[in-house]
């Protein structure tokens, strides 16, 4: 076998009990002496996308947080808590969420990401990274995501949570950049991004996922689950299967096999604990679907792409004018009109950053009427 991975049930986040679990499933990969040494200065990068509370499920939970730093702090080495949120300062979010009190209790420290570029020669597609100082200086990082869905990617697991190793507003740069050549691209990027930063392990809370709008307006979904494994690629895979999703639909899962990032295919992983054809589920609810507009007919009828395309649209009767989108849009194509905040939807770029900031879940994703139309001559690709 070429990699494995470890699955541990989980009913709740009672904090000795996931300590004991995340422990559980550490042991069955070598225990965290496997992975980090006495000494080394260790970056746990849980998902902190905004400031919400851990009942949202929008965040890694601070009880998974809590369980490595004390087992990585029990291995003799010096653990801090890092992320670049969306919006605000990571000890901004982690108060909201609940990871600085864990912190706090611990007595770790939180860093913010100053920015620093760095060249990557190894990457396949792209070369040169911004990223954060105390991602370059630690000598291990442990990855801690939410399992949760997202609209642009589909999922939001091992490989996606690596994104926040870029600075603040330089994640809406990348956004910018790779909108131009389709969602793909995207998770091209995301794949050169782990190759470089190559953490030293993956643990996914999946104990209460998010289905459905994410990254940040799904509904929260039981899983019960902690996956595990030094490979995020291999993680992924693993979550994959387990929820029923294709290499089709999870883009950056079939980059990954065709471009040999990692272990993807699910034959090639041993997996350890819980046995997946047990723990299948086949009513999980996935994001909804973007459409792009294929090959020539993005430039011929790019004078139509609002009519063509799905792009998000504001409810502004669930819209409490809290600015996030604003603030958040890299294209800066959100706006007051008339007392209600409205998307000029011929400057979006779909990258969906609105989406993802947004405390009420008051942005959907609309079609245009063309699109409605055409969709049965199979002339447009959903990228999901």
């Amino acid at each position: 076998m070429g990699t494995t991975v470890s699955i541990v049930k989980c009913d709740d986040y009672e904090s000795e009990k996931v300590y004991q679990k995340v422990k559980d499933g550490l042991n069955l990969l070598g225990g965290i002496g496997s992975f980090v040494n006495k000494g080394d200065q260790v970056l746990l990068k849980p998902n902190l996308l905004v400031g919400r509370s851990p009942d949202r499920c929008v965040n890694t939970h601070p009880a998974i947080v809590r369980a490595v730093a004390k087992l990585v702090l029990e291995a003799g080495a010096n653990p801090m808590i890092g992320d670049s949120p969306q919006l605000g300062s990571a000890l901004k979010v982690a108060e909201k969420c609940g990871v600085a009190e864990i912190a706090r209790e611990l007595g770790i420290e939180i860093v913010e990401f100053e920015p620093i570029e760095v060249m990557h020669p190894g990457g396949k597609y792209f070369k040169h990274f911004v990223l954060g100082k105390a991602v370059l200086e630690a000598d291990k990082i442990i990855n801690l995501p939410k399992l949760k869905t997202h609209n642009l990617t589909f999922l939001t697991l091992a490989v996606k949570n690596i994104f926040g190793c870029v600075p603040g507003a330089r994640k809406a740069q990348w956004h910018v950049r790779t909108s131009q050549k389709g969602n793909a691209y995207l998770s091209r990027m995301l794949l050169d991004l782990y190759t470089l930063i190559n953490p030293a392990l993956s643990i996914v809370d999946g104990i209460i996922s998010m289905e459905g709008k994410g990254p940040g307006s799904g509904k929260p979904r039981k899983l019960g689950l902690i996956i595990a494994g030094a490979d995020a690629v291999a993680v992924d895979a693993v979550i994959a299967e387990i929820l029923g999703a294709s290499p089709e639909q999870y883009v950056a899962l079939k980059l990954a096999l065709d471009g040999h990032y990692g272990t993807a295919r699910i034959n090639d992983i041993e997996v350890l604990g819980e046995l997946i054809d047990e723990i299948k589920i086949d009513d999980f609810q996935f994001p909804p679907k973007i459409t792009e507009i294929k090959g020539f007919l993005k430039t011929f009828l790019g004078f139509l792409k609002v009519h063509l395309t799905t792009h998000p649209s504001i409810n502004s009767k669930q819209c409490e004018k809290c600015n996030n989108c604003v603030e958040a849009c890299p294209m800066k194509c959100i706006a007051l009109c008339e007392g209600r905040l409205v998307v000029n939807s011929k400057g979006c770029i779909q990258c969906l950053c609105c989406m993802e900031v947004c405390p009420n879940g008051a942005i959907d994703l609309r079609e245009g009427f063309l699109l409605k139309l055409l969709k049965h001559f199979k002339i447009f690709e959903e990228t999901q």
